[in-house]
């Protein structure tokens, strides 16, 4: 449900295209939601349905037609109704990692050990790239203020990845010295 809330949230920024909106969730939306292309698609078509966007078709000689998509007037009501009667509900975690990690008696410590330098290296490199990013689309404070929510919620991702390498180290601490 909460999929066509962030769609409509990014249509505010600019009209988009399906692939647009794709890829948007992946530059800004990827360390707090994800969403597969149909689901995306899926969601445009109902929304169009129920009035919420519309769209313009722009034929194109050498590929498929483009369709563009806006938010309405009433998917805007919509979206703003949902952001400001907010309820605060305790987060949902369902992360693959960890149910891997609560399996780590299974496994020999040095694989645990492993696997733990390998998510290391991974969330280093999103780290990276986070910050690349955030300097690339936030070089001034009015640049942070024009796109707010959207700059705290990158920064949250950076700082997640950054305390899971710090537990990554502390496990691999405490692996080690459970092996002596």
């Amino acid at each position: 449900m909460a999929l066509r809330y962030a769609i409509l949230g990014l249509l505010t920024k600019k009209p988009s295209t399906g692939y647009e909106l794709n890829q948007q969730f992946k530059e800004t939306m990827i360390h707090f939601w994800s969403a597969h292309h149909t689901q995306i698609y899926r969601e445009l078509i109902k929304l169009e349905e129920e009035e919420w966007v519309s769209s313009v078709i722009y034929p194109q000689e050498d590929s498929p037609d483009k369709k563009v998509y806006s938010i309405e007037d009433k998917g805007r009501e919509e979206l703003l109704k949902w952001l400001l009667n907010y309820k605060v509900e305790p987060p949902k975690l369902k992360d693959q990692q960890l149910l891997r990690v609560s399996l780590f008696h299974l496994i020999d410590p040095d694989d645990a050990i492993r696997f733990l330098e390998q998510s290391k290296e991974h969330h280093r490199i999103g780290v990276h790239h986070m910050n690349v990013w955030q300097q690339t689309q936030y070089p001034t404070d009015e640049d942070k203020k024009a796109a707010l929510g959207e700059y705290f919620t990158s920064e949250f991702g950076k700082r997640y990845m950054k305390s899971w390498i710090e537990w990554c180290d502390w496990a691999i601490e405490v692996l080690k010295e459970l092996k002596e």
